[in-house]
């Protein structure tokens, strides 16, 4: 039976990596107004920006800084429209290259960051800062443990009363496992409400004095985290009258149906606020993500959790009840770890999406290393489920095990709260902007008709562009032809075709540079060309501009 689940694991993960799709979880930048590199003739009224996916800008969030380093923003960056459209009005600038620096904080709850240009009358030298303000140490290192804890909490807290109310109802009232499960939930309230309070300066880039300004804090509530963070906060008031109850007296097997059921809806309530602030909500498939990563979120409270109440319980557990308890532990732990793989391996093909970006990616080394400590994890849990099959053997060493199981348990949560944080690895393996090379066959039908043209555009990005074509014979040597026409058309917008004023530069080289590319997309790169009075053909490829 292992080697059948094994295989079939192996399998899912092959069939899940071999076809890469599309996503992005974090927000990208689509479009700008002015484009990037513009040159445009007077100063625009003001800049807007539009992303992938609705997106959340601070006041100061864009900012525009005119030639001589002086900002000429408003300070009042808005939503301009449904979606990711933001923008900023700007006071009158003199002439040359403007920069624009940008910070806004995805539906997923993470900010991005960048800059772009664009000039007014000519370029020129510009002496403004290239991005926009990041958020201080202090507030990402308060940020970071405030996510660990609530984690670690949230895995105690669910764990904990799901050992004692189906492995060992006897030791509800034990003080040692009461104090657990208080420590659960009032770390996934501090957690939460630390959260809550630093989500501001943390997706807005700024410093720990504005944790407590009321407008970021409105605006945070209003967001996607936000409304999730509240939540939760609400649900763990709840949870607390749920443990006020199980410590209350002893566990009937009515009382325990009761808060089994009551329970059990609290943690996936809870593990919903999760899901609902993080990548799980966008990208691709999200009708699917939400669910698999609530059961993901449970599994592994209920492993991990159930870990840190079973070592507690040891020292104070019989002999026979201590096989009896870790027995009906070790099936609830095995089914967990099933869950896991499960919804594990379907996330890793969801944020990654190729072998490659495993190693080429900060998510992927990063989910590399969780899935190295969860193997050493299931090593432990391996040697543990040893100790219960055989009945024997001392408390002692199961307690080792147990211990080792939850000292890799810890690591792993903290593996998970940076992954949570990281940029998932379809976002990052995303092409950049930058050169395109296409070569392109043609044959006119006549004598000496065939040929490539090499043709280039750089930097292949909305605004002015260099398009460099080569016009090579069969055996790979330039040559010179009569006539040369190049036109671009983007037939997704119905714009074109655009005209390509091509100069001659050389022997078969055909040069064009500030060709003006309006919008992002892909553009259909028509070319023609006439080796004599006769003889004359189009060709013509597609070219991604973003």
């Amino acid at each position: 039976m292992t080697r059948a689940f094994l295989l079939a694991v192996l399998t899912g993960w092959l069939v899940l990596f071999a076809g890469p799709g599309s996503a992005s979880a974090h927000a990208t930048l689509d479009s700008t107004d002015p484009a990037q590199g513009a040159v445009l003739p007077a100063a625009p009224a003001r800049v807007a920006l539009t992303f992938s996916e609705s997106v959340q800008v601070a006041a100061d969030g864009v900012r525009v800084f005119a030639p001589d380093g002086t900002e000429v923003d408003t300070g009042q960056a808005t939503r301009t429209g449904p979606g990711g459209a933001v923008g900023v009005a700007l006071r009158a600038g003199g002439e040359g290259t403007y920069t624009v620096s940008w910070r806004v904080v995805s539906a997923d709850s993470h900010p991005i960051s960048g800059a772009f240009t664009f000039s007014v009358g000519h370029p020129s030298p510009s002496r403004a800062p290239s991005a926009a303000g990041q958020a201080g140490t202090t507030v990402n290192v308060l940020y970071a443990i405030f996510r660990w804890l609530a984690f670690a909490a949230f895995a105690v807290l669910i764990g904990s009363v799901a050992f004692v109310l189906a492995c060992l109802p006897s030791a509800a009232g034990s003080r040692a496992l009461r104090l657990l499960r208080f420590t659960g939930w009032a770390g996934s309230l501090a957690g939460a409400l630390g959260c809550l309070i630093l989500q501001g300066p943390y997706g807005f880039g700024l410093g720990l004095g504005h944790a407590f300004d009321g407008d970021l804090v409105e605006q945070v509530l209003a967001s996607r985290i936000g409304g999730a963070l509240e939540a939760r906060v609400l649900i763990l008031f709840v949870a607390g009258l749920h443990l006020t109850v199980l410590c209350s007296g002893p566990v009937t097997p009515r009382r325990r149906l009761l808060l089994g059921v009551g329970g059990a809806v609290l943690a996936v309530v809870l593990a919903v606020t999760w899901s609902a602030g993080d990548h799980a909500a966008t990208g691709l498939q999200p009708q699917v993500a939400l669910p698999a990563d609530v059961a993901h979120l449970v599994a592994m409270g209920l492993w991990l959790g159930g870990l840190a109440a079973l070592l507690v319980a040891l020292p104070r557990i019989p002999g026979p009840e201590l096989t009896a308890a870790a027995g009906r532990f070790s099936r609830i732990a095995a089914w967990s770890v099933l869950v896991l793989v499960i919804t594990g391996s379907y996330q890793a093909w969801r944020q990654l999406g190729t072998w490659s970006a495993w190693l080429s990616t900060g998510y992927g080394r990063l989910l590399l290393v969780k899935v190295v400590l969860v193997g050493l994890l299931l090593l432990a849990a391996a040697w543990s489920r040893r100790w219960v099959r055989r009945h024997g053997g001392e408390a002692r060493t199961l307690r080792r095990s147990v211990l080792a199981e939850a000292a890799l348990g810890v690591v792993v949560l903290a593996v998970t709260a940076l992954l949570v944080e990281a940029e998932p690895g379809r976002t990052a393996t995303a092409a950049p902007p930058g050169p395109v090379h296409r070569e392109i066959a043609y044959d006119t039908g006549g004598p000496g008709g065939k040929g490539t043209v090499d043709a280039d555009l750089d930097p292949a990005v909305t605004g002015p562009n260099a398009i460099v074509l080569s016009i090579e014979d069969t055996t790979g040597a330039l040559r010179d032809v009569p006539e040369l026409h190049a036109k671009l058309t983007l037939p997704a917008r119905g714009l074109g075709p655009l005209e390509i004023p091509l100069r001659h530069t050389g022997t078969g080289r055909y040069t064009a540079t500030a060709v003006q590319l309006p919008a992002a997309g892909s553009w259909q790169l028509a070319l023609t060309v006439r080796t004599s009075d006769l003889d004359e053909t189009t060709v013509a490829t597609d070219v991604t501009i973003r």
